[in-house]
């Protein structure tokens, strides 16, 4: 992925939060995902192949890539917004590039620009090679999230 600027947290306890934030999501529970990175502005989950995942050829499903896109690019943002402020998904999208053939993907996504109102982010998904190969690119995309207060 190349270089993006870098952006200081508003929250010290952000790592905290991304974390708390994932173990909040039913849906990445269901999915098995786990947090590979957590920085400023970036965020990583990885989510283990299991056949439940997959599509009709044994891949991951596309549905799975671009669920666990949209959610690393929602902590991505979380991590650069006050302790009182959550975030919700305004728009996304996701380009296919490969199929999604390996023991684990993994969604790698970066805060481009971290506005007030919206907080654009870019993730790319990778899937890993059994044999413990170099990672093969199988996703891009892009997303616009906005913070709002926490409930």
């Amino acid at each position: 992925m190349t270089e993006n600027p870098t952006f200081p947290p508003r929250n010290p306890r952000f790592a905290e939060s991304v974390r708390q934030h994932l173990a909040d999501q039913g849906y990445l529970g269901l999915l098995g995902a786990s947090l590979a990175r957590v920085e400023p502005g970036r965020v990583a989950y990885r989510v283990p192949f299991r056949a439940e995942l997959g599509q009709q050829n044994g891949f991951f499903h596309g549905g799975v890539v671009g669920g666990v896109a949209e959610a690393a690019m929602g902590s991505a943002a979380l991590s650069l917004v006050d302790a009182d402020t959550n975030i919700v998904g305004s728009s996304y999208r996701v380009d296919l590039l490969n199929p999604g053939i390996g023991q684990a993907i993994v969604a790698d996504a970066r805060v481009i620009k971290a506005g007030r109102m919206l907080i654009v982010c870019r993730v790319e998904v990778t899937a890993e090679d059994e044999a413990g190969g170099e990672p093969r690119l199988i996703a891009i995309a892009q997303g616009t999230m906005v913070p709002v207060p926490q409930r």
